[in-house]
């Protein structure tokens, strides 16, 4: 009896409730099948982002990043005159 009162409480306090498809079409699919169950639901399919792309970008920046600093200090070398960029 406390399991199903708990359950009833959590599901009718009102939350942000979300969830991982295996596909954008199965969200589809299950979002209108909520929305026949309770029209006054709001229901949303986000596509979810390609990690190894964002971490390929993350790592690209990275990378940019070391290769600035690399040339700063080439520059900071020049102008100290410990390096001559023509050797």
């Amino acid at each position: 009896m406390i399991k199903a009162l708990l359950i009833i409480t959590a599901l009718a306090s009102g939350g942000d409730y979300t969830t991982e498809m295996p596909s954008m079409q199965a969200c589809l699919d299950a979002r209108l099948e909520i929305m026949q169950q309770d029209p006054n639901l709001e229901t949303l399919c986000v596509p979810r982002g390609d990690d190894t792309a964002k971490m390929k970008e993350f790592f690209q920046i990275f990378m940019d990043i070391v290769l600035w600093m690399q040339e700063q200090e080439e520059y900071s070398k020049f102008l100290r005159g410990e390096e001559n960029p023509l050797n």
